[in-house]
């Protein structure tokens, strides 16, 4: 009778868990973009600009632009950065579109949609506005960290890798949903600067096979309109070295602890 008993109450315990988990309700993933593209696109070359104000970080000075109308958002941010040397450091509002694309073709779903587009008589880019999601600077300044995080972490790593892209940083990370990281300004990406610009350990397997198998007739139907013929070279280039990395290190340890499905 009393085995009996436990077993009700064991299994009472569990149906009364499971009834207060299903009544929580899942949580929202902050790349509302996904699935969503063309429209959030056509949104960000069509809505009118209602007004412009400073965002007051960031040392390209960004603005953000209230549309009209506020649906399916409300802002973008509006960058106006000719190709070039800025401060020292390679610039470029096309390296924000380029970012996009790239993230599109590779299926990363990680980096907001930018278009190419006028306001007030300057051409520049425009990026979808995220309102909800904070930057890691933000939250403490440390990227979260755990088995969740490990894949979106890799993938980070990767692109960033294969567009040399220097910059990123806590400021330019939003953290959303348990691991889902979004990844902004990527203005000064896209250098010709053969060095990989993170180190790495791991690498992501399904990510890994996409980016292998990219040709440069790829990447030039993808992002040349936005990059020129030495930066995407200078990209095989990169995924050269990433590839000998990726060797190397499965050579010291393993296939299954580097290439992580």
């Amino acid at each position: 009778m009393r085995a009996r008993r436990r077993l009700t109450s064991v299994l009472f315990c569990a149906l009364a868990a499971a009834v207060v988990n299903a009544a929580q309700p899942a949580q929202r993933s902050a790349r509302t973009w996904v699935g969503h593209e063309p429209e959030m696109e056509a949104h960000l070359r069509t809505a009118r600009v209602a007004r412009l104000e400073d965002i007051g970080t960031g040392v390209t000075l960004p603005r953000r632009a209230y549309l009209t109308p506020s649906t399916p958002f409300d802002s973008f941010v509006w960058k106006v950065i000719p190709p070039g040397r800025h401060g020292g450091y390679w610039d470029s509002y096309k390296s924000e579109i380029a970012g996009y694309l790239l993230d599109r073709r590779l299926d990363l779903h990680m980096v907001p949609p930018a278009v190419e587009r006028q306001v007030d008589g300057e051409t520049g880019a425009a990026i979808m506005w995220l309102d909800g999601p904070q930057s890691v600077k933000q939250t403490g300044g440390q990227v979260p960290s755990g088995e969740v995080w490990g894949r979106a972490i890799r993938r980070m790593q990767m692109f960033d890798n294969f567009i040399g892209n220097t910059d990123r940083n806590a400021g330019n990370i939003l953290i959303g949903s348990p691991g889902e990281l979004i990844l902004i300004d990527h203005s000064r990406a896209f250098v010709t600067d053969r060095k990989l610009p993170f180190p790495f350990e791991r690498v992501d397997a399904a990510l890994w096979d996409r980016l292998t198998k990219l040709t440069r007739d790829d990447l030039v139907g993808t992002i040349g309109p936005w990059v020129d013929a030495e930066a995407i070279d200078t990209m095989l280039q990169r995924r050269e070295t990433m590839a000998d990395e990726v060797g190397r290190l499965v050579k010291k340890r393993g296939r299954a602890l580097v290439i992580i499905p």
